[in-house]
């Protein structure tokens, strides 16, 4: 019998993004005995999304990857397969709730702000995408009041509407050359963040020495292809991923997973209550980190390692994974590597692998008949004291009531 299937449909060209976003659909559909298949932009296309879904099954729902805000499919075409919406705006007429997780641009901004401001810069600027997208617009806006708010300031490089890519260029270099020195730029994407780096060029501003930069995305193909090589935002795709996954679960009640193999039949649940983790609740994507290259100095030049050290944790939290076997995969001391990851990620490595395990144990009490006493091992506790005391701790009540209100 084949297992029940989520479909990742991805209408952005990029493959790093989609590759992160998968991963934590198969993180989530590995808890629930599901599997997981992506396609393409081409693929992916609307006219293409009827025949792509007849024939594969059984399709429990797809996970449906906006480019640039827009929605260009809209539920009508799933065929009442539940969908979940990611990197999408709010919805244009006739898309009314739908079900969607859109990236949290003014959080994105903060991010940015706050690891600008470490070098100590003199003023700030920031730079927005050639075309009027709304999430363009809400990163300037939000980098500006940060600046504000901080009493210093901060020139948003004039947003015009139809120039061609030759005039851009020619005006943002003029931009760039007027900036004062020490100035930290914000770039809202890694692809605006390579303008900014050719416009110096062409303004003989030199990077890092009199201005630093900062983009968001972490593409390496343009991050690391650039001189200098450019610091850049990583945003939680993976944990966006993971959270698209179990909306569709929470839509759909799903198929028992293969800890309750030989029974059949659709998951009895009542829907979550608001606030826990099992509910359709309101989830945006946020920044996870900043990888840090020579753009803004060359300032933590191991946040590399630590992006692969959250991957880790996240594919082999319940595995066991302890921080003390994660540090030895990398070449610095324990002490180096809890500093650098929490200085990156904003919580320490043991904060990270245990938010996973619960992430896993929830949804193992909410999704499966799974005996509780089972729950600690697969989740990666060695007790159930341990478990119950961090349950306790989150959500004020064990496991079994949890159950009792979530299942």
């Amino acid at each position: 019998m084949a297992k029940p299937l989520i479909l990742y449909l991805n209408t952005d060209r990029d493959a790093r993004i989609p590759q992160t976003t998968l991963a934590g659909i198969r993180r989530y559909a590995a808890a629930r005995g599901w599997e997981a298949e992506a396609f393409s932009a081409e693929e992916s296309r609307t006219e293409a999304i009827p025949a792509l879904l007849a024939s594969r099954a059984p399709v429990v729902g797809c996970l449906y990857e906006c480019c640039n805000d827009k929605i260009p499919a809209s539920p009508a075409v799933f065929g009442g397969i539940p969908v979940v919406y990611t990197h999408a705006a709010p919805p244009p007429h006739g898309f009314d709730g739908i079900v969607r997780i859109p990236t949290d641009n003014a959080a994105v901004a903060v991010a940015a702000f706050r690891e600008l401001s470490l070098g100590r810069p003199a003023a700030y600027a920031v730079v927005g995408v050639p075309e009027a997208f709304e999430w363009s617009f809400v990163r300037v806006k939000r980098f500006c009041e940060e600046a504000r708010k901080a009493k210093r300031p901060c020139d948003a490089f004039p947003w015009t509407e139809g120039e061609s890519p030759s005039e851009r260029a020619g005006r943002l270099a003029s931009w760039v050359a007027a900036l004062p020195r020490r100035t930290a730029v914000f770039a809202v994407n890694d692809l605006v963040a390579a303008e900014v780096v050719a416009a110096a060029h062409a303004s003989f501003r030199i990077i890092p020495n009199e201005l630093t930069l900062l983009g968001v995305d972490n593409l390496p193909q343009i991050c690391e292809a650039s001189t200098p090589a450019i610091s850049s935002i990583q945003i939680d795709y993976e944990r966006a991923g993971y959270f698209a996954a179990r909306m569709i679960g929470d839509m759909t009640g799903g198929t028992r997973s293969r800890s309750t193999a030989g029974k059949s039949g659709p998951h009895p649940r009542r829907p979550g209550k608001a606030g826990c983790p099992a509910a359709i609740s309101p989830v945006s994507i946020g920044p996870l980190m900043a990888v840090r290259r020579r753009s803004t100095g060359g300032r933590g030049r191991r946040e590399a390692f630590v992006l692969e050290a959250v991957e880790i944790i996240r594919r082999k939290a319940c595995d066991g994974l302890s921080v003390a076997a994660l540090a030895k995969r990398f070449p610095c001391s324990r002490n180096l590597f809890d500093l650098r990851f929490r200085e990156a990620v904003g919580r320490s490595a043991l904060d990270e692998i245990l938010h996973v395990r619960l992430e896993n144990a929830c949804s193992l009490l909410a999704k499966t008949d799974t005996p509780i006493s089972m729950i600690p091992g697969l989740c990666g506790f060695r007790t159930h004291t341990a478990i119950d005391r961090l349950f306790r701790s989150r959500f004020g009540m064990s496991m079994r009531d949890w159950r009792k209100n979530n299942a």
